[in-house]
């Protein structure tokens, strides 16, 4: 299939596959936003110590 596509739609294809794996993970730092601001507070207040 390569060899008949031209490079350039390869290319486009290949940034939007890129662009979409961002969600997943914006997901994931959506749902975990909030163990990560008790994880740092709690680092930073042992670092104080």
């Amino acid at each position: 299939i390569a060899p008949m596509i031209k490079l350039q739609t390869i290319w486009t294809i290949a940034d939007i596959v890129n662009g979409l794996m961002a969600f997943p993970n914006l997901i994931a730092l959506i749902a975990l936003r909030h163990i990560v601001i008790d994880e740092t507070k709690r680092y930073f207040e042992r670092i104080k110590q």
